[in-house]
């Protein structure tokens, strides 16, 4: 069995982020890259940070897929954004197929609530926060438009992630799996990532790798996130 894993970008980022994992994963997972309105290749597009108007063109992108098994992978605010879309299709047939949940980088309510809004950040502001991440190329903050442009995104996706910091999730009865950066600078220990366990009803355990917010860059940290979804995935399909 092939099962479909559609990912969710963190902000500020589009569906190119996830491209290179197609010639990585293991041949029964298909990756899945979401592009957000107004991000990559729907940049045209406006954009949103209504989380709930967001999820509906996630399901949407899930929907033009065959109706076949699936997961849902979302790294930061993607792994927030990925919970409305579960609460949208709780009791809808598309539920029946989503087999697992994978949380990237993102600690549970009880952290976040406590988290300042972003969004309203100064322009130097933002790019302070750039900094922070290291994720962005050296030559875009030498190019005054490219990073107008980005900022505006950025500052989008932020506002989308306020609307969210105050989101409690519901229990749920689906496998979940959690990864994060063992120095990423938005997870203050082990257990803030640990209490998802608290969210599920089929716990496959939490995992510190190696790097900072964006762990996964590291190509070691990639394998090892990927080894452990692909022996999730063979024991759901087994």
């Amino acid at each position: 069995m092939t099962i479909n894993l559609f990912c969710l970008p963190p902000a500020g980022s589009s569906a190119a982020l996830y491209t290179a994992w197609k010639k990585q994963v293991t041949n029964d997972i298909t990756i899945v890259p979401v592009e957000y309105p107004g991000h990559g290749a729907l940049a045209k597009q406006p954009l949103l940070h209504d989380p709930d108007i967001l999820a509906h063109h996630i399901i949407t992108e899930i929907k033009s897929h065959p109706l076949s098994p699936f997961m849902l992978f979302g790294h930061s605010v993607g792994a927030a954004l990925l919970w409305r879309v579960i609460a949208a299709i709780e009791h809808t047939p598309l539920f029946k197929q989503l087999k697992m949940i994978i949380v990237s980088g993102r600690p549970t309510h009880s952290y976040t609530r406590k988290m300042p809004a972003k969004h309203l950040l100064s322009r130097a502001g933002l790019i302070n926060l750039l900094r922070h991440y290291n994720n962005v190329p050296s030559e875009l903050f030498q190019n005054e438009d490219a990073m107008n442009f980005f900022l505006a995104i950025l500052r989008n996706d932020l506002h989308l992630n306020d609307n969210m910091l105050q989101d409690r999730v519901k229990k749920i009865n689906r496998p979940l799996l959690v990864f994060y950066g063992k120095d990423d600078p938005d997870i203050p220990s082990h257990s803030h990532m640990l209490a998802w366990q608290e969210y599920t009803t089929q716990w496959l355990g939490c995992y510190p790798l190696a790097g900072d917010h964006f762990f996964f860059n590291e190509l070691s940290s990639r394998k090892a996130m990927f080894d452990k979804i692909a022996a999730a995935v063979s024991k759901l399909t087994s």
